[in-house]
């Protein structure tokens, strides 16, 4: 991540995967020869590189120097660092619930004030102005998209979702659909953890789960380990249970990697393996409903992620932001409409500027709501934009699917 340090502007690496927990900053020629650092060069190529790439001169000693900070803070991959992660997904596969890992540093620990602080989100300045309802009067939703950023920026759009919830019932069960922020293999992760939060822990149901993870082609656990730090499902339990506490319904919590590695211009209606996976855990779902059961799938997703924070080269002005959110509004057209292909596209078109990071898991969930008799548009109810505090800006939306 960009940031600053005594006035000088440097780079921050941070280990997603938790294996150090130490932050390590880098000048700009820092962060280029850790760029070049890729298993394969030597100390005298590196030094080779550096100067075709930069124009400056580094001697070997420093290069060696820098290569030895990166292994004490755990930076490099080395049979250590390897050995380490195979323990942690072992701890975290055998452990049967997924720990409230932001609980105190994201958002209260406690109930009372955690209740206190997302109550206060329903009447703030962009809130929808009035809270939760306690007596539902219309039926569960077939479908719901939250934002995931942070509470402190995008509390009020939560609200806007999760207000509008609270006005139906709870539905039998809710398949969850995060952003797998690191980019794992695996399209769809699955776990059968129940997520923790500080009104209790929102339970998986089981025998869906196995059914729906039952269709994948590849083992649903490969990459299981992204759901230990990742905050976009957690964010949605949290919501979740504030709003329904001992009634809330089991859920299947799945986090969806980036399509995009595959299906970069076209919808991934085109990939084989995607479209079968997709029409199968469709069929699954199906099947719940033919049982006289409602399902609700949710999306926790954002949008544009543009600006220096997100790697690009340009200073976010007015007419940015409107750009912006022209270019968002024409996408959540195609999202309200139900039509995940058009979707699709309207987001990577123009080489998929706006880096919008809940594609894919929008896109499954546009797909599940189809699969599942969907035929009334969705209704957006909230459009925001926050900035990053490194630089750049996100925007995010709440809308909701009635029956």
């Amino acid at each position: 991540m960009p940031a600053e340090e005594d006035g000088k502007p440097v780079f921050v690496l941070r280990d997603l995967e938790d294996l150090t927990d130490k932050p390590l900053a880098l000048s700009g020629g820092g962060m280029l020869l850790v760029s070049l650092l890729d298993g394969q060069r030597t100390a005298a190529q590196l030094r080779d590189e550096f100067l075709k790439n930069s124009g400056a001169v580094l001697e070997i000693p420093v290069i060696l120097d820098l290569v030895s900070a990166l292994d004490e803070a755990g930076y490099l991959e080395t049979p250590a660092i390897a050995e380490k992660r195979v323990k942690a997904a072992e701890l975290f596969r055998g452990n049967p619930r997924r720990p409230a890992v932001f609980a105190g540093p994201s958002y209260p620990a406690e109930a009372l004030p955690l209740a206190g602080a997302l109550g206060r989100f329903f009447t703030a300045e962009k809130g929808p102005g009035k809270g939760k309802s306690v007596e539902p009067s219309k039926p569960a939703p077939l479908g719901l998209i939250a934002p995931h950023i942070d509470f402190t920026r995008g509390g009020p759009a939560y609200a806007w979702a999760y207000q509008a919830l609270s006005e139906r019932t709870p539905p039998d069960v809710v398949i969850a659909l995060g952003v797998a922020h690191v980019g794992p293999n695996s399209p769809w992760v699955f776990t059968p953890k129940s997520y923790e939060t500080p009104f209790g822990p929102m339970e998986v149901e089981d025998d869906l789960y196995q059914k729906l993870s039952g269709v994948i082609w590849y083992e649903p656990r490969a990459d299981e380990w992204v759901h230990k730090h990742e905050h976009s499902l957690e964010f949605q339990a949290v919501w979740l249970k504030y709003l329904w506490r001992e009634a809330a319904p089991k859920w299947i919590p799945i986090l969806v990697s980036s399509f995009e590695r595959f299906s970069p211009d076209e919808a991934p209606s085109k990939i084989p393996t995607i479209e079968k996976a997709l029409k199968d855990l469709g069929d699954v779902l199906k099947a719940e409903l033919a049982k006289g059961r409602t399902v609700m799938i949710l999306s926790g997703i954002d949008l544009a992620h543009v600006g220096l924070r997100f790697g690009d080269d340009l200073e976010i002005t007015p007419e940015l932001e409107k750009k912006i959110e022209a270019e968002d509004r024409k996408s959540l057209i195609d999202a309200m409409a139900l039509d995940a292909d058009g979707f699709y596209k309207s987001v990577v078109a123009d080489g998929h500027w706006r880096k919008v990071c809940g594609l894919s898991a929008l896109y499954t969930g546009l797909r599940l709501m189809k699969a599942i008799g969907a035929t009334q548009p969705g209704r957006l109810l909230s459009y925001g934009q926050a900035p990053d505090p490194a630089g750049g800006l996100v925007s995010f939306a709440s809308a909701i699917y009635d029956r």
